[in-house]
């Protein structure tokens, strides 16, 4: 069952000669009186955008395993600066009698919208880059050996809002807790920005086509805490302004089934990730962070 409880508190920042209260507010986004004027989570430093890669994959694709390689190289590389969420989806993906179900109810529309031709697939902060995409036209998905080149672009550009987070996994209800924030560097010109949790899971063994019958999957894609779209940011996007919300959702035992196979297997709450990415609506994600998940 998911539960999401919102806690918003937005700010336009007051940089000097302000004090801070953190206790929780629910303001309307115009400042919202309790105290709320300054950012506790996010840096107020022009920082530069982080990548996000959706990682389109499959159980049974004999090519996925290189894609997971790059995908993993590229956060051995970039710690700090790269998001990975491994998105199975597509027919190689589809339940099938002897294979583990890592499937969500979210992957098809993502791939349509990506114009997904082939798998490996992966989007880079679900942007185009001209000449990459598996279309050859505009299309957002790409194959394995242009999502490093693209990660790196992105990279080197300025993001208009930095991200900060916590999240913490009350072990004994299961109930976890996310509280996100983002602060404005820059005047936003996008109307519509829309802040996303993504809740993954590593450590699964599971027959793999390309990496055999004990293969370890990681960064698989649970759930997305914030819905297919994600929670719309209502409040002002002018630069200095803060926006802050908590999202609670209560983590199942089992995603798909205990069993795998058929099933997706068990949660074990040490091997869970979050990640959190702000999006421009349903594309050119800005920037994105992983979120080190306390248990309780």
């Amino acid at each position: 069952m998911k539960k999401i409880f919102l806690l918003s508190v937005v700010a336009t920042m007051v940089l000097f000669g302000c004090s801070e209260d953190t206790t929780p507010g629910t303001g309307n986004g115009n400042g919202d009186g309790n105290g709320n004027s300054g950012p506790t989570l996010a840096s107020t430093e022009q920082e530069n955008r982080n990548a996000v890669l959706e990682d389109f994959t499959g159980v049974r694709c004999g090519y996925c395993p290189q894609g997971h390689e790059i995908a993993q190289g590229l956060i051995d590389q970039y710690p700090n600066d790269v998001v990975v969420i491994g998105v199975n989806a597509g027919g190689y993906a589809a339940p099938a009698p002897g294979w583990a179900n890592f499937t969500t109810s979210y992957g098809q529309a993502w791939i349509d919208q990506s114009s997904v031709k082939g798998y490996p697939a992966g989007t880079v902060n679900r942007q185009a880059f001209a000449g990459r995409s598996q279309d050859k036209g505009t299309g957002l998905a790409m194959s394995r050996g242009s999502w490093a080149a693209s990660a790196q672009e992105i990279m080197q550009e300025p993001s208009p809002v930095n991200l900060g987070a916590t999240a913490t996994l009350d072990t004994a209800t299961m109930e976890l807790t996310v509280t996100v924030e983002a602060y404005y560097t820059g005047d936003e010109s996008a109307n519509e920005n829309r802040i996303n949790v993504a809740l993954m899971q590593s450590g699964m063994v599971a027959n793999q086509s390309g990496g055999g019958p004990n293969y370890v999957h990681k960064h698989v894609l649970r759930d997305m805490v914030t819905g297919q779209w994600g929670a719309e940011v209502t409040s002002d996007k002018s630069k200095g302004s803060v926006y802050k919300e908590t999202f609670t959702y209560d983590v199942p035992t089992d995603y798909n089934g205990a069993m795998i196979p058929p099933g997706g297997g068990v949660v074990i709450p040490a091997d869970l990730d979050v990640a959190v990415y702000i999006a421009r609506g349903h594309v050119d994600v800005i920037t994105g962070i992983n979120v080190p998940l306390t248990l309780k």
